[in-house]
């Protein structure tokens, strides 16, 4: 049979299951390889060796698991969130910045539990073990970690028991008032009105009137003290509300009684019913001691008539106040108060039919515990029978988050949760269209557990333990509001709760069993679908997905830490049907691991537009374990071979001419490779953080780092036939043609499957007189050693810390006919 040169133009697909290695009738199977290691499948079809890892930190607790997370204010100021056991360390283009670091609650069992979300300087951090937390930048090395404050909500459902809740207090800024002066504090107004302590009597049904259209009633605080008012609601009276109510005022705070200060101003308030309680809110923090209703009109009565006026006391200002249940039913699941209901919020219905929201202060027994009221004070203290429990727990709190249409969205359990609009501490449930809401049962039909939420085209999407489901408005383009909202479940896998990526084509997610990583595309409006991207590589997630980290430039990657340690990596680009994976051994080595285990990987914008891939490695060094962030440099393009970055853990030293570099402390002990001034130096020792060229040698530019190998092996290629197919039958392969782009052939060579014996590619004339390394582009002819066994595959690898391109690959080989 004449000799055939089957040309393997595509490597796309990159390295494949074992199980296909014998399906060539497969379209994929001629841009496939049985091993791709350590080279990145490049979206034009060659393969191309990675780019080193440069080292930039060790971790602060090298005896801890740790995790990167990214901080993405702008494509301009990224940062990435060393999160280690009880604290947290910011980093930011390859280095720590300054000696920021902020105390955490996490500890390092559940710091790949943690889940987030970022809106400009704000990451809010989620776990269901802890509250709330949020992540603050103010500043490049100002940041802070606080509890998130949820103002009203978000809650469970409403009481069916016969319990009820008794307050002991109003949470007014006056108490209940018998006279001017009594019990405390002063009440005075227009012309000295005798009656006028009874606007602040808590008794809607007794009214105030005065012979004036304008006037004012002022109640001063006693003994100096001062309050911060944020809250009020005022009742007309129960005859003449329609000519006599007030219809604008202004709300004044003095600490002298002299200067007043507007806090708060209404106009327009007409139409009022006998008896009616109209509420207000507003922003203010600043406390004092006498407050004013100073009204500048009525609805044109000769009088003025005013029920009752409740100025609400801040909860800030305000002395915690017992509310006390009459039984524990309802409360815990009849346990009554915990101590961990501490900080929890519950609401409240108050006889007048208006919903106050308290905050639990302290726990004095199973049905007592001390509160503070957020908004407008109680009416009365009757005991009040509908009350709601604040859903957030210990050991219940929400598990993930995302932002869509400007709401804050977070989920829990079985339940997703949104602020309303604008508003991201807002989470009281209503029915106006800018409301919060409050989903229940999102996982569906079957009592799946909400995995994750995320933002996407048109929905908010909902991925649990059974599959992704969308929450969107009910029609086309509709906004998603409490009143129109549909939620529809879609045939696709079940997900693990490891962050979704969104990849910009297309959305990717790892599904339940971590051994399979998923592409979301959506169908029709509302309805998505989903295929197993690396079915074709099986055995590469098969290992356990970590995590998954997106990098667009300088080509479209999914990077995906495995439980075995090793970096798998896919090559992302779908509308040109590029979708290959490959793996990545980061050098080093690990209790019998013949490579650095990578723990963490995060993405960020980096300095040069090409994005960062920051990783956390774990190797042994010196015979300690040894944790390591360091950040994959963009593999060589274009460029001059003395600025190429190939080795791994590694530093960079430009300068004056030197035989000797330090501050290699890192590596000590470790075997290196350097490139020096493009020279290839091979196998040196770091010895007290020094390395030292042979020879007496001296370069200006030095990469220095722990060597690694790419590797790639193809597969049986099937062509040339005359009874179809030469699948398993006997081949020689004679040479290998190979098409380079930039590479340093001294560090390729190539071998016969069944010769243990490497092929060096030798082009004398490509090594320059100084010894420094020369890139080639161009075909390159490699003979080989091989046997009838061979089967025609043929094994790759370059080993320098030099650049290698590989755009097509030819064996010449004879088959058996």
């Amino acid at each position: 049979m004449a000799t055939l040169y089957p040309v393997q133009d595509t490597f796309v697909r990159g390295e494949v299951s074992p199980r296909l290695h014998a399906r060539a009738s497969l379209d994929l199977y001629r841009a496939a390889l049985s091993t791709c290691l350590n080279f990145v499948t490049l979206p034009h079809g060659g393969i191309r060796k990675r780019g080193g890892t440069y080292f930039a930190a060790e971790v602060k607790t090298s005896a801890k698991k740790t995790r990167m997370i990214p901080f993405i204010f702008s494509a301009d100021q990224a940062y990435a969130l060393e999160f280690g056991d009880l604290y947290i360390r910011v980093y930011a283009y390859g280095a720590r910045v300054g000696t920021v670091e902020v105390v955490s609650p996490y500890i390092e069992a559940d710091l790949f539990d943690i889940q987030y979300v970022q809106s400009a300087d704000q990451m809010w951090i989620m776990h269901k073990d802890y509250p709330l937390k949020v992540l603050t930048r103010t500043a490049h090395m100002a940041w802070t970690l606080d509890e998130y404050p949820f103002e009203d909500g978000p809650y469970d459902d409403i009481n069916d028991t016969s319990t009820t809740l008794t307050p002991a207090d109003y949470g007014s800024l006056t108490p209940k008032m018998t006279g001017l002066t009594t019990p405390s504090g002063t009440v005075d107004s227009t012309g000295s009105n005798s009656n006028a302590w009874k606007l602040f009597d808590k008794d809607g049904g007794s009214e105030v009137s005065f012979a004036v259209q304008d006037g004012f009633i002022s109640y001063r605080l006693a003994g100096g003290v001062q309050a911060i008012v944020d809250a009020y609601f005022v009742t007309s009276s129960g005859k003449y509300a329609g000519s006599d109510a007030p219809s604008s005022w202004k709300l004044e705070g003095s600490n002298d009684g002299a200067a007043w200060s507007t806090i708060d101003s209404q106009q327009g308030e007409n139409g009022w019913a006998g008896t009616e309680t109209r509420y207000f809110e507003f922003f203010n923090k600043t406390p004092y001691e006498y407050h004013r209703f100073r009204w500048l009109g009525n609805n044109g009565g000769d009088n003025t008539r005013i029920a009752e006026i409740g100025l609400n006391r801040a909860a800030a200002s305000q002395t915690p106040f017992n509310l006390t249940a009459s039984s524990t039913a309802g409360i815990n699941d009849g346990a009554g108060f915990q101590t961990s209901d501490v900080g929890r919020n519950v609401r409240l219905l108050g006889s007048d039919g208006h919903w106050r929201w308290a905050e639990i202060k302290a726990r004095t027994s199973a049905t007592v515990v001390t509160i503070v009221i957020h908004g407008l004070p109680l009416p009365d203290l009757s005991p009040i029978s509908r009350w709601r429990l604040g859903t957030l727990i210990n050991g219940k709190y929400l598990e993930s988050g995302s932002l869509y249409e400007e709401r804050l969205a977070f989920s829990r359990k079985f339940s997703v949760y949104a602020s309303a609009t604008g508003d991201f501490n807002n989470f009281a449930v209503g029915e106006k269209d800018d409301d919060a809401m409050a989903f229940l049962q999102a996982g569906g039909g079957q009592a799946n557990d909400i995995t994750w939420i995320a933002d996407s085209d048109g929905a908010l999407l909902i991925g649990t333990s059974g599959g992704v489901r969308a929450l969107s408005g009910s029609g086309i383009d509709e906004a998603l509001t409490p009143s129109s909202f549909k939620n529809r479940r879609s045939r696709t896998a079940g997900c693990s709760r490891i962050r979704p990526i969104d990849a910009g084509q297309s959305f990717l997610y790892v599904t339940r069993s971590r051994r399979t990583i998923a592409e979301l595309s959506q169908v029709n409006t509302g309805r998505f679908s989903s295929d197993d991207i690396g079915q074709i590589s099986e055995h590469i997630p098969k290992k356990g997905v970590v995590e998954l980290a997106f990098q667009t430039d300088p080509d479209p990657l999914l990077w995906f830490p495995l439980d075995n340690g090793e970096l798998g990596g896919y090559t992302h680009q779908p509308s040109q049907d590029v979708r290959g994976m490959h793996r990545h051994d980061i050098a080093g080595a690990y209790s019998g691991s013949a490579w650095g285990i990578v723990e963490s990987a995060c993405v960020t914008p980096g300095q040069t537009g090409n994005d960062d891939l920051w990783l956390i490695v774990k190797r042994t060094i010196s015979g300690v374990t040894k944790r390591y962030i360091e950040v994959l440099q963009a593999p060589f393009e274009y460029d001059a071979i003395d600025d190429a970055f190939a080795v791994d853990c590694g530093l960079t030293y430009s300068g004056a001419t030197v035989g000797t570099v330090s501050g290699l402390s890192h590596l000590n002990g470790q075997t290196v490779d350097v490139l020096a001034d493009g020279k290839v130096f091979k196998g040196l020792t770091v010895g007290s953080g020094q390395v030292t060229l042979p020879g007496g040698a001296t370069a200006a530019k030095w990469q220095v780092g722990l060597p690694f190998n790419s590797e790639a092996d193809t597969l049986e290629l099937d062509v040339g036939g005359k009874d179809g197919s030469i699948v398993g039958r006997r081949k020689k392969v004679a040479r290998v043609i190979m098409s380079l782009l930039e590479t340093d052939t001294t560090g390729l060579s190539v071998q016969s499957f069944m010769r243990g014996r490497w092929e060096n590619v030798r082009l004398p004339s490509i090594v320059a007189p100084d010894g420094k390394a020369t890139l080639f582009t161009g075909n390159v002819e490699v003979p080989i050693d091989d046997t009838w066994e061979g089967q025609g595959r043929v094994r790759i690898r370059h080993t320098n810390p030099t650049p290698c391109t590989i755009r097509a690959f030819t064996p010449a080989f004879d088959a058996e006919p």
